[in-house]
């Protein structure tokens, strides 16, 4: 009886702190111990995603997307995930129109920081939305075809639950259900 007792405050104590951790706590602890591939899909998925603005010099540092940008300025994308896979970047320009094709490409490994080409805020003024979009390396299309339904039908069904935290240099986004990522990064330049 008094084990069954010291296990069940054991379950309390561990759900709770679980519950307690912020979500940018619980995605660096995932990219940093990944899960072993067991051969099943994890249960959940992680990610950091950095916008790094690139300076006349080269160097790139981590800038947040609460400050301004400027139109011209060059920029990356950083991500770090806890799973393998294919890395989208879709844009919706400041007039709300989405390309049905993404800007870039990658592939992302495991606990590995991926950081886009070179890319350039161009065109108009306003507030550009940036949709990353992780699709599982043991999942293909079925994330990519979550997205374009969610990109392209803006009534569609939002069935992937995420938690989000950003902070000033980073977003740390969680899916619990492990069906891959998407989040948006949103970046005001003017001329």
């Amino acid at each position: 009886m008094r084990i069954s007792a010291v296990v069940l405050v054991a379950i309390v104590l561990t759900q709770g702190a679980f519950a307690a951790s912020s979500v940018k706590d619980i995605v660096l602890d995932r990219v940093a111990t990944p899960a072993q591939s067991t051969g099943n899909a994890p249960s959940s998925d992680a990610m950091a995603v950095s916008v790094l603005v690139e300076g006349v010099d080269g160097s790139m540092m981590p800038r947040s997307t609460q400050s301004l940008f400027r139109t011209g300025e060059r920029f990356r994308i950083k991500v770090v995930a806890s799973r393998a896979g294919k890395l989208s970047l879709y844009n919706t320009n400041p007039l709300g129109l989405t390309g049905r094709d993404p800007v870039w490409t990658g592939m992302v490994n495991v606990g590995q920081e991926t950081i886009s080409p070179r890319l350039r805020l161009d065109g108009n003024s306003g507030e550009d939305q940036l949709h990353v979009l992780l699709e599982p390396a043991d999942q293909p299309q079925g994330a990519l075809v979550w997205l374009n339904s969610w990109l392209l039908n803006k009534s569609a069904s939002k069935d992937i639950s995420l938690d989000v935290q950003s902070t000033p240099a980073t977003s740390y986004v969680i899916n619990r259900d492990g069906q891959g990522l998407v989040t948006t990064v949103r970046i005001v330049h003017t001329r």
